[in-house]
């Protein structure tokens, strides 16, 4: 995307883990390791092409960020890594977990 002179914005919406898995089917595989991705872009960049990165941690840097992709940065591939609550998902995802949660643990329709 450098290489080529995209001109995207790209958002990284970054939980720490995986919050729905949590719900269908909690365990140790569940934690991970949380990595800096705006340090990854970073180094993928080098220095060459147009790129820049933001990690924001509340609205106002979202948007914020948002104004600075979309102006003074519009020429470079934009990449914001926004930080979020590891439970920050809504009652209906969290229904639909434990559902799927709970078909999972059903023995297999014998056929």
């Amino acid at each position: 995307m450098i290489r080529c002179g995209q001109k995207t914005i790209i958002f990284l919406i970054n939980n720490g883990g995986y919050t729905i898995e949590v719900e269908i089917h909690d365990g140790p595989y569940n934690v991970i390791k949380n990595w800096n991705y705006t340090a990854l872009v970073d180094a993928i960049h080098n220095g060459e092409g147009k790129c820049w990165t933001a990690k924001v941690f509340c609205e106002e840097e979202l948007i914020k960020a948002i104004e600075t992709a979309s102006g003074p940065k519009k020429n470079s591939l934009c990449f914001i890594e926004v930080i979020v609550h590891k439970d920050d998902t809504s009652k209906e995802l969290l229904e639909w977990g434990s559902r799927v949660s709970s078909a999972n643990s059903r023995p297999p329709n014998p056929q």
